[in-house]
């Protein structure tokens, strides 16, 4: 109320007043003052109410301001072009922008370029009138961020524009967890299955020894002495070179099963970003059983019960940690000594809503309170210290996240069946080719090799494996290495191990950038398998060939074809 206000309202009560007590004025002028009178007292009372309904409005809309602006998670309205008509601070500070500069402005910018037509996609079903929740990257400062936004229409705001309400979850670290407790459970499983891999590897190399004996007894086999010299020499010559070279050839079949098993644990172990890709599930169903089977073969027989079905959509890696978990935990449902009287049965079915997966094991089966937490993090039935309950929460997780489905029906002393329902891969439009008849190898020019290697025996043996067709330098220290580049050696290819205990391969490749550039993209990178975060980091951003050890000679010579051609 302003003073004019206030004097006029002043005055008229002065008036009435005056008139009231005036012996003039009629009884019903009196009467009619008196309403007025009370009407004004309302009136004030009203205006005082209203007057703290503003007040209260205003403190409250302050304090909704301050929630949305501080709320701890991005909030956005978007319109239908996916431009932004307002953002919280919260928001900005995700974008890394300011509030203002932000406005109106499109949100694509900061969209991976890989996830733009999925956004696109959210943002046309929330205009029509969903509410819909979709998972993407971000793009912010060369920064990946993944973000979840649940988006519904917004309503009753007064222009004919339609717009979208959005809540944008950073879900970065959430994901960075579930990979680790995926990791987790997955080094657990190979812990359980340690024995069996063992078991695997050692019965090969059993025979890789025993094969290497015979060999070098053939060679080594002492003279009979009466045995014409020269006669002799002949037929050990023919015989003891024949038979080395047909236990040798036994040795390298034993080598490479264990190549085959080292890759196939280390597939396994290894975390690696998702790779979706048509998948032949029978073989990576084979893989998890051959893992599996130090779990099973005390506990139950395996009984394969496969038609055939197409390749999948699915990242290869996670569907066999898929497959495992499913495999241990059916044997784990079944007790020891009694492998003749269960079985684990494997089917592999298709129909046009995929390609299913059914195991099914004659364990003790599952009571129904159990079974409908089975898929719950952290829940399991195990005693204390046998495992995290994380198994089968991983696993369903895996399977949502390859557009599948996994489920479970079981009952006490009925035993289990889980069944995985997966994707088809769509059918090539035309029939596969045959690829043409590869032509023989073309002999290597002749090249200068340097070998940077700190495990002795392995680069010594790489030399002698290299020496008969290139001039070939060795060295176990990648500083001796640096300073004979530093003097001005040069060489076609340099083959360097990734992890040295002095220098690593990634210290080396940045010296060497720095001293000898041109030499420095004339590497050939070499790795047992083993990463510290740094050096996987390196590979993961590695434009250089790496080469996993062990290998074969025609695997190392098809990278040093390119090398040697431009020396």
């Amino acid at each position: 109320m302003d003073g004019r206000s206030g004097k006029k309202q002043a005055d008229l009560t002065q008036a009435l007043h005056t008139l009231e007590n005036s012996p003039n004025a009629p009884e019903e002028l009196r009467g009619l003052l008196r309403e007025l009178q009370r009407h004004q007292l309302e009136l004030e009372l009203q205006n005082r109410e209203l007057q703290e309904a503003q007040q209260a409005l205003e403190e409250s809309r302050n304090r909704y301001m301050e929630l949305y602006d501080f709320a701890p998670m991005a909030c956005a309205s978007l319109d239908a072009n996916g431009c932004i008509q307002d953002l919280n601070l919260t928001g900005a500070n995700l974008l890394g922008q300011n509030r203002s500069y932000l406005q109106g402005l499109p949100f694509t910018p900061f969209v991976d370029p890989v996830d733009v037509g999925r956004f696109f996609g959210h943002l046309r079903q929330c205009i029509d009138g969903e509410t819909v929740s979709t998972e993407l990257r971000l793009r912010i400062a060369r920064r990946q961020v993944e973000v979840r936004l649940v988006s519904a229409p917004l309503e009753d705001t007064g222009s004919p524009v339609r717009m979208c309400r959005t809540a944008i979850f950073d879900i970065t670290e959430l994901r960075q967890m579930q990979v680790r407790l995926s990791l987790a459970e997955r080094l657990a499983a190979v812990g359980t299955l340690a024995a069996g891999i063992a078991h695997e590897v050692n019965n090969p190399l059993a025979f890789l020894m025993g094969s290497l004996s015979l060999a070098t007894h053939a060679l080594r086999a002492p003279a009979p002495s009466s045995v014409d010299p020269e006669l002799l020499a002949v037929a050990r010559h023919h015989t003891g070179a024949s038979q080395a070279l047909e236990a040798l050839g036994h040795a390298q079949a034993g080598a490479e099963r264990i190549q085959d098993i080292v890759k196939d644990l280390g597939a396994f172990a290894r975390p690696t970003a998702p790779r979706e890709r048509s998948v032949n599930v029978e073989q990576v169903l084979e893989l998890a059983l051959k893992m599996a089977m130090v779990e099973i073969q005390h506990r139950a027989h395996v009984v394969r019960d496969y038609t055939p079905v197409p390749e999948v959509v699915a990242d290869s890696v996670r569907l066999g940690q898929v497959f495992l978990n499913l495999l241990v935990n059916a044997a784990q449902a079944i007790p020891e000594g009694m492998a003749s009287r269960h079985e684990i049965r494997v089917r592999l079915r298709a129909s046009a809503e995929g390609v299913f997966v059914h195991i099914q094991d004659t364990g003790e089966g599952m009571a129904p309170d159990i079974l409908e937490h089975i898929f719950d993090p952290f829940f399991t039935t195990r005693p204390m210290g046998q495992g995290l309950g994380l198994g089968l929460a991983i696993s369903h997780n895996l399977v949502s996240q390859m557009n599948g489905a996994i489920t479970v029906d079981s009952a006490p002393d009925q035993g289990s069946t889980f069944t995985v329902r997966l994707p088809a891969a769509p059918s090539p439009v035309q029939p596969r080719v045959p690829p043409p008849p590869t032509p023989p190898p073309t002999p290597l020019p002749r090249g200068r090799i340097l070998i940077v290697d700190d495990e002795r025996s392995f680069g010594a043996t790489l030399r002698l494996l290299l020496m008969d067709a290139h001039e070939v330098t060795y060295t176990p220290s990648a500083k001796q290495a640096l300073e004979w580049l530093r003097e001005g050696r040069r060489y076609d290819a340099i083959l360097c191990d990734l992890m040295m205990a002095e220098v690593t391969g990634k210290q080396f490749h940045a010296a060497l950038r720095e001293q000898a550039p041109e030499q420095a993209l004339r590497i050939i990178f070499m790795t047992g398998g083993a990463y510290t975060p740094s050096s996987r980091e390196f590979v993961e951003q590695l434009t250089l060939p790496l080469i996993d050890k062990p290998f074969k000679r025609e695997t190392l010579d098809a990278l040093l074809a390119p090398l040697l051609a431009r020396a």
